[in-house]
């Protein structure tokens, strides 16, 4: 077993230093019905650690059920049994942290409280990035959303539940680190977050010569589905492209490559924007100019990432590329924008309990534009506790 680390211990008095922690977590939905607290609970008698059940979280904050009795042997319905033994650094009365349940309980919420007396030393591994056990540092409070709200940046929360019927609106990109449980009843949405849209441009009639313009690249993105391309005019038969005559959209990047995933530590990986269209024209009686704008495209999709110790989503989370625009002038001339890219949502998480529903697609194209590519959507559960 590890030796223990950021013991709490006041060596001038000679006497622990230890302080009161609270951790809200999600029971395991299967096989060990296991919960790893933070730091390592006192050893004493009466025991320091108590355990309660949550009933409803929905409103904002808790409506607790009944006490948990502790035990010292498998529990049962209404039980909990923590390990005392660790025989670290040679000292019985150290805790490994974890706590098992009873199946019974399983996919419950619970609240626990303990006198914490620091850490056992991790144990690192190569078979996945160190980030991906990063939950923060709770700096942030429990995030229980009662309205809709709009949040972006890094977040560090203790835990968070998001409740049905609130929508969590992400601007641009979210990265968020849980140290507890992460539940999502409501929808997060990152849609239109990502790379910018190509903007209008416009063509023009001069002296009876057709000039035309082409349509504005989308935004290029890091990853996520590719913007689609700009849309062309019936009439000119112009395209948005660059100099190798390729149609214009936003990069695309596959998240499967190797190296992509250590990346999305430091990386927003964006949706790509989809290429406006070239502009419109019409010529009047008279040999009279009217200049006309082209079709804008879409915005791609943002960035959702979460790093939970235990993760439910039984709402929707949704990053999806915005439509691009269309111009029509008359039933011969039309030009739309590309569409935006969808963008991509990345949750890693200890225990997985519930995936629910994930919307990552590209937007239409206007007349004439091309669709935007799909996103990347993926839940990584690394099955330790």
């Amino acid at each position: 077993m590890a030796n223990p680390s950021n013991y709490r211990y006041d060596a001038y008095s000679d006497i622990p230093s230890n302080i009161t922690l609270t951790e809200r977590h999600l029971v395991p939905a299967i096989s060990p019905y296991i919960v790893t607290l933070t730091e390592v609970p006192v050893k004493s008698a009466p025991s320091t650690t108590s355990a309660r059940y949550i009933n409803d979280i929905s409103g904002g904050s808790a409506v607790y059920g009944e006490s948990l009795t502790e035990v010292s042997a498998t529990p049962v319905a209404g039980q909990y049994y923590p390990d005392y033994h660790t025989n670290a650094d040679n000292n019985e009365n150290w805790n490994t942290g974890q706590i098992l349940f009873a199946a019974a309980d399983a996919g419950k919420i619970v609240e626990i409280t303990y006198l914490a007396k620091g850490t056992l030393t991790g144990v690192t591994s190569a078979a996945y990035p160190s980030w991906w056990r990063d939950r923060g540092d709770g700096s942030d409070g429990d995030f229980y959303p009662t309205g809709n709200v709009t949040i972006s940046g890094r977040k560090n929360y203790r835990s968070v539940y998001i409740p049905a019927g609130v929508t969590v609106s992400v601007s641009g990109f979210i990265d968020i680190r849980c140290q507890g449980m992460f539940i999502n009843a409501g929808t997060i949405n990152a849609s239109g977050g990502g790379g910018l849209a190509g903007q209008q441009v416009k063509i023009r009639n001069l002296y009876g010569a057709n000039i035309g313009l082409n349509g504005n690249p989308g935004e290029p993105a890091i990853g996520g589905g590719a913007g689609g391309a700009a849309g062309s005019s019936s009439d000119s038969g112009y395209y948005g492209v660059n100099s190798s005559g390729t149609k214009i959209g936003g990069s695309r990047l596959s998240l499967d490559a190797a190296g992509v995933l250590a990346g999305c530590y430091s990386e927003e990986i964006l949706g790509g924007g989809g290429g406006s269209s070239p502009g419109v024209y019409s010529i009047s009686e008279g040999g009279s100019t009217e200049t006309l704008s082209g079709a804008v495209g879409g915005n791609g999709g943002g960035m959702i990432r979460i790093v939970a110790k235990s993760h439910k989503n039984i709402g929707s989370y949704i990053s999806t590329g915005l439509n691009g625009t269309s111009v029509t002038v008359d039933s011969a001339i039309q030009t739309g924008g590309g569409g935006g890219g969808g963008g991509v949502i990345l949750v890693v998480c200890e225990r997985n309990l519930s995936s629910g529903t994930a919307s990552v697609g590209g937007g239409a194209g206007g007349s004439y534009g091309g669709s935007g590519g799909a996103g990347w959507y993926r839940v990584i559960e690394l099955g330790v506790n």
